[in-house]
């Protein structure tokens, strides 16, 4: 069973890649976070954890959702992470989770994508998109096949020497730079509600025809990316800016090797 989180579509596709080529469930992480209750989920064959890096980790919601939730069946957990260049030390936070759920940790592994974090950087050009995409659909048939031979996963973004800066950058990240305070819309915005029904929190609200955030927020990029209209502005940084979403579908033929 493929469990995913996505913000902008990166990970939604790195998950769909995975579940066409193993045969198995694909579920969106994010029909069970908004429940905020405890689930219960069972496979038989290994757990496969997909989800973005947010400042060298997993969102903190995803990782509370997985200390939360019940996996009966197969013990094994493997994972799997989007990001533009670098993980941090998000697998050794994982394997506490696996370890204190009586789970065996079957490694970690990154997967680059194209920059979705708006707020501070441009996304690529559509050319350099398809580069990146060919090199990740590489490394995701990779992936599954270490998966299929039951082996553990390694991590070929691993980069020693940032691992001891994790717990300073991430808390930093998400009490300095994340905030929902910014977000705006402008006169382009209908009222169509798409970004409340995204917004894995369950944190925007439509008042009198436009959004408003609620203070939860992780800066997924869901809303402003997702937006039909591109009504949506953090701040000043984004204005014009293009947004990124991905919406391509899995087409890879794999070889077993």
């Amino acid at each position: 069973m493929v469990l995913y989180f996505s913000g902008t579509g990166n990970t939604r596709y790195a998950a769909e890649v995975i579940g066409q080529l193993l045969r198995c469930q694909v579920k969106d992480m994010r029909d069970f976070i908004r429940t905020g209750v405890k689930t219960k989920f069972y496979s038989k064959a290994p757990y496969i954890i997909c989800a973005p890096i947010y400042a060298w980790r997993f969102p903190p919601l995803v990782e509370g959702f997985l200390e939360r939730s019940d996996f009966w069946g197969s013990d094994k957990v493997y994972f799997v992470a989007t990001c533009e260049s670098q993980t941090g030390d998000a697998a050794r936070y994982l394997k506490k989770i696996c370890d204190k759920k009586g789970l065996t940790f079957m490694g970690f592994a990154g997967v680059p994508m194209p920059e979705n974090y708006i707020v501070m950087y441009k996304p690529p050009k559509e050319e350099e998109q398809k580069h990146i995409f060919r090199m990740a659909n590489s490394e995701l048939v990779g992936i599954v096949n270490t998966i299929s031979r039951g082996e553990v996963l390694k991590d070929r973004l691993d980069m020693k020497l940032l691992k001891p800066f994790t717990k300073l950058v991430n808390p930093w990240f998400f009490g300095a730079c994340v905030s929902s305070r910014k977000f705006r819309t402008t006169d382009k915005c209908t009222g169509c509600g798409r970004c409340a029904d995204v917004c894995p929190y369950g944190s925007i609200s439509i008042v009198g025809g436009r959004p408003v955030w609620g203070e939860k927020c992780m800066h997924c990029m869901s809303c402003i990316c997702g937006c039909p209209t591109g009504a949506i502005e953090y701040g000043r940084s984004t204005v014009g800016r293009d947004r990124y979403l991905c919406r391509k579908k899995p087409n890879i033929t794999w070889r077993y090797k």
